[in-house]
């Protein structure tokens, strides 16, 4: 069972029932439970040597690594909010991200160096790690907040989501019902650590536990890699992204690895075309298959268990499922027969991290409860099952990633040469996404390079345009808005 005492007890308890099993392993090297608590323990010491950070914010900016969930547990025993940043994105979004959630420490490597934009900071250094304090009036959280995640944001900027302590113990408590990890399982990490796909890798395997798998970002990218690293570690628990898993049937040459150790295949965040999933699921006969739904706000809310084997005649992608217990559905605006998903429950974020007008929009009270708007339509099929039928705004994933396009022309825009730009989702027959960016310059000059540099220098890898399209004008509506199904047709 989830303890209810918070996120820490995980660690802690395990501590006490498998002092010296592996808790996390990464190429060579690995730690026991019991040692990963005692490290945890003795960095939370030394920062409350420092400073209270009970109610604070504390970013954590490094690889993923063992010193990694250290920092995460020692953060969750002083009672801090900790913040996961993205160490592949460029620096300019993580200075806004650190000012924005108005962070009282970042925990770095210890090789690392960090402008803190004119503002006042002393360093510690811990075993390697480098600890950056900065003095600003803090805006002290309940320490039931457990962490603050980023995401892509509508109005130009990523914007944080808070998640409590009851959020993620909720969405564990159902994972462990559902799944039923054996003890001993070893679980793959191969999502980001600022990803919310990493709260079920991390969370869930300690509860059960088991050994999580730390995967770089190298590797997590080499499907043949992969293949050969689920035969090496035996891993049990695999969750990725759609995409993730494409690859690995496309090019990681499964069928010449033993990968008969998994035994529970998750993926979430975008589609899963049938044809791939279908070579997947014969290419791993012994494992079940679920698909998870849910934006970040949420985490997962819904679930559908792939029937096995699927049929040859499945065509279309299998539904999102029913609602993950306790969390409750609704439907609003409905038309032919769908609407969009609105969830409620303890599992859901209490909101935006200093958004108050974005909070009065995505959340309403109803029924005696509040509910989160997904922003995605959905219809039920005859088993009762929600299907996905797409979104009812301008947000879209890739690769599992939430991109909300007008963060990129906000991007765009900011350059000298353009005067207008657009971005636009495109779909392609096997639903993976394709971001073009339609731009007018001032010389009508076509400097894709140009323009592509920009992007890598202020945007995360997955946001950047897949192509970029230039035009004498973008096209407007009769109130002087962008014409985005205009545009749409001109690249169908």
């Amino acid at each position: 069972m989830i303890p209810k005492s918070g996120l820490y007890s995980l660690l802690s308890i395990g501590a006490e029932k498998w002092p010296h099993q592996i808790a996390l392993e990464q190429n060579e090297a690995n730690i026991t439970y019991h040692k990963l608590r005692e490290n945890a323990e003795s960095f939370s010491a030394f920062l409350s040597s420092i400073h209270s950070f009970k109610g604070h914010r504390v970013g954590i900016l490094m690889p993923k690594s063992i010193d990694f969930i250290e920092s995460i547990f020692a953060l969750l025993h002083a009672e801090a909010c900790y913040l996961p940043l993205d160490y592949e994105a460029p620096l300019e979004r993580n200075l806004f991200i650190v000012e924005d959630a108005q962070l009282s420490a970042l925990i770095l490597p210890g090789e690392m160096e960090w402008e803190s934009e004119g503002r006042t900071a002393s360093v510690s250094i811990y075993k390697g790690r480098k600890i950056v304090f900065f003095e600003r009036e803090p805006i002290l959280l309940s320490p039931n907040l457990a962490f603050l995640l980023y995401t892509s944001g509508s109005t130009g900027q990523p914007k944080g989501v808070t998640f409590s302590q009851e959020n993620a113990l909720t969405f564990l408590q159902w994972c462990s019902k559902e799944f039923q990890p054996p003890e001993g399982s070893v679980f793959s990490s191969h999502a980001p650590m600022h990803f919310d796909l990493s709260v079920l890798d991390l969370y869930l395997c300690l509860q059960s536990g088991g050994k999580l798998i730390l995967i770089d970002v190298a590797t997590g990218k080499n499907p043949r890699a992969l293949s050969h690293l689920i035969q090496e570690k035996k891993i049990t628990h695999w969750y990725s992204t759609p995409t993730v898993l494409k690859l690995m049937v496309t090019f990681g040459k499964l069928d010449r690895c033993d990968h008969s150790s998994l035994q529970l295949v998750l993926f979430a965040g975008e589609v899963f075309p049938p044809e791939p999933l279908k070579k997947l699921t014969l290419l791993w006969p012994q494992a079940r298959f679920y698909n998870l739904y849910g934006p970040t706000e949420t985490n997962v809310c819904t679930y559908f268990a792939i029937p096995l084997p699927i049929p040859e005649s499945t065509v279309h992608p299998f539904p999102i499922g029913k609602v993950c217990e306790p969390l409750k559905a609704l439907l609003i605006n409905e038309e032919e027969g769908s609407g969009e998903l609105c969830i409620s429950g303890s599992g859901v974020s209490p909101g935006y991290w200093q958004q108050a007008e974005r909070n009065q929009y995505a959340f309403f009270e109803k029924y005696g409860a509040t509910w989160y708007r997904t922003g995605d339509r959905v219809s039920r099929d005859a088993q009762g099952n929600f299907r996905y039928e797409g979104r009812i705004d301008r947000m879209v994933k890739k690769n599992g990633f939430r991109v909300e396009l007008g963060e990129i022309e906000n991007c765009l825009q900011l350059h000298n040469s353009v005067v207008d730009a657009a971005s636009l989702a495109i779909y392609d027959k096997d639903y993976a996404c394709h971001i073009i960016a339609v731009v007018h310059t001032l010389d009508h000059k076509e400097d894709t390079s140009d323009l592509r540099l920009w992007c890598q220098q202020r945007l995360p890898y997955y946001m950047i345009p897949d192509q970029f399209s230039f035009v004498e004008k973008v096209p407007k509506t009769s109130t002087d808005k962008t014409d985005y199904q205009t545009l749409k047709k001109l690249f169908a």
